[in-house]
């Protein structure tokens, strides 16, 4: 969230970084746009990296649980 304030901030400059005088996108803008971008990007796929990895552990260590042994029922 943060690199997305960041990016509105950035959208909303009055301070001439950002834009020049004529209204146009400086390096400024665009070098820091690309790196919102760039970190935004990384961290979800980061994020749905280490997701999965936690829904395969899970999903092994369910197949792993030992089960009750099944009840036979004989009718002595």
């Amino acid at each position: 969230m943060l690199w997305i304030t960041f990016v509105k901030n950035l959208w909303k400059d009055g301070s001439g970084l950002a834009f020049d005088d004529a209204g146009d996108p400086t390096a400024y803008f665009w070098v820091h746009l690309l790196l919102a971008v760039t970190s935004f990007l990384l961290g979800t796929a980061i994020g749905v990296i280490g997701f999965r990895g936690v829904r395969a552990l899970r999903r092994e260590a369910a197949d792993h649980t030992p089960q009750p042994p099944a009840s036979s029922s004989s009718g002595s």
